[in-house]
């Protein structure tokens, strides 16, 4: 299926089952990454979105985590097999993969006014 059926049909919730990213400041998950502004207030998750762990509005000086991820998770994995969508998964390369689990990677980057930098990746750049 296409990339927009399954975001659409949330196929992609059994192989993601988390957020993004999230804030990082004094701890190491910060707190705050749903507020609205400096002063206090809220943004809710959009609809379909529950694992979503921020919806701030991202601001120079700022420091997040970005996590994609891709997980095969037996429970997650039946849920889906028992859906009519389960004809359009190739289930043969699911079986191939879930020994392994998943994978994800996980990025720090600081923002800025212009082009995010990526610390993760620099850091990395600099050992070779």
């Amino acid at each position: 299926m296409s990339a927009e059926s399954a975001v659409e049909s949330g196929v992609t919730a059994a192989f993601f089952p988390h957020g993004l990213g999230h804030p990082i400041g004094l701890q190491v998950h910060d707190v705050a990454g749903f507020q609205q502004n400096e002063r206090g207030g809220s943004i809710a998750r959009p609809a379909g979105h529950p694992y979503l762990r921020m919806t701030r509005v991202l601001e120079p000086g700022m420091v997040v985590t970005i996590e994609p991820g891709l997980y095969f998770i037996d429970m997650l994995l039946a849920e889906l097999r028992d859906k009519p969508l389960a004809a359009d998964i190739d289930w043969a390369k699911v079986e191939a993969f879930r020994p392994y689990g998943g994978i994800r990677i996980e990025d720090d980057v600081v923002c800025t006014e212009a082009e995010p930098e990526n610390l993760t990746r620099d850091a990395f750049a600099l050992l070779s």
